[in-house]
């Protein structure tokens, strides 16, 4: 795996009307990027601030990596505190 696709996390969700959702969420610098599409869109959709679900799934696939070792524990805390500022 290429640095560039080791802070790369992609994952996918059901809307509340049942389509399926793509999330992508890469970290570069100190700056997560969040964009999102459903099943029947082409265009990824920017979200900035990311939508506090998204950060939720992304602190728990962080956890579940950082406990294979093979994440970061620093990424961990830094989306908690994310979730922790938007609450």
């Amino acid at each position: 795996m290429s640095n560039r696709t080791r802070n790369l996390h992609v994952w996918k969700t059901r809307t509340e009307d049942g389509r399926k959702r793509q999330v992508k969420a890469q970290l570069f610098g100190a700056q997560w990027t969040f964009v999102s599409r459903c099943e029947d869109e082409e265009d990824w959709t920017t979200h900035a601030p990311p939508l506090l679900e998204d950060l939720e799934d992304l602190e728990g696939i962080l956890f579940n990596k950082y406990q294979r070792k093979h994440g970061s524990y620093d990424h961990l805390v830094g989306v908690r505190k994310l979730i922790a500022d938007r609450t």
